[in-house]
């Protein structure tokens, strides 16, 4: 499969709640969760490292309403897990 950005969320263009986390080049680095209130109206998005059980990034997402702040919190969420990858590949 191509992947487009630098970090890949699979699945949130078809609704998903969660998927795998994925560079460009496909290498797998977790999963992504995106957690909704029970009214449904704001939520958070999760980054969960391959091998770790609890959250290394989260971004909230203060109303669903607009894709504007839904996709801004996927970029921060994508631009933390990037800039994490990046840390680790140097290091």
């Amino acid at each position: 499969m191509k992947y487009t950005y630098p970090i890949n969320l699979v699945g949130i263009d078809d609704g998903a709640t969660t998927g795998e986390v994925v560079t460009r080049f496909g290498e797998h680095l977790g999963v992504w969760e995106l957690v909704e209130d029970k009214e449904a109206e704001t939520g958070v998005f999760h980054f969960i490292p391959e091998g770790e059980n609890s959250p290394l990034f989260s971004e909230t997402v203060s109303y669903f309403g607009s894709g504007t702040l839904t996709g801004l919190a996927m970029s921060k969420l994508c631009r933390s897990i990037d800039d994490w990858h990046n840390e680790r590949e140097q290091a």
